[in-house]
């Protein structure tokens, strides 16, 4: 399977350096994961719980 590069500071989640290679997908990406978190529509604790299970579902080790 062919593999992208990483870009950017080696402190950033590799999800992020490698969205690096697009600058403006990168904002509207983390925009759109802030508007996640700010809403209240669904609880924090709730919030969390999907992640930690899209990061399983993934093997994310992170």
């Amino acid at each position: 399977m062919a593999r992208v590069s990483f870009t950017g500071a080696e402190s950033l989640p590799h999800s992020q350096r490698v969205r690096g290679h697009c600058p403006d997908l990168l904002e509207h990406l983390n925009h759109y994961y802030e508007e996640i978190w700010r809403s209240s529509r669904v609880d924090a604790a709730i919030k969390e719980l999907i992640r930690m299970r899209c990061a399983t579902v993934n093997t994310c080790s992170y």
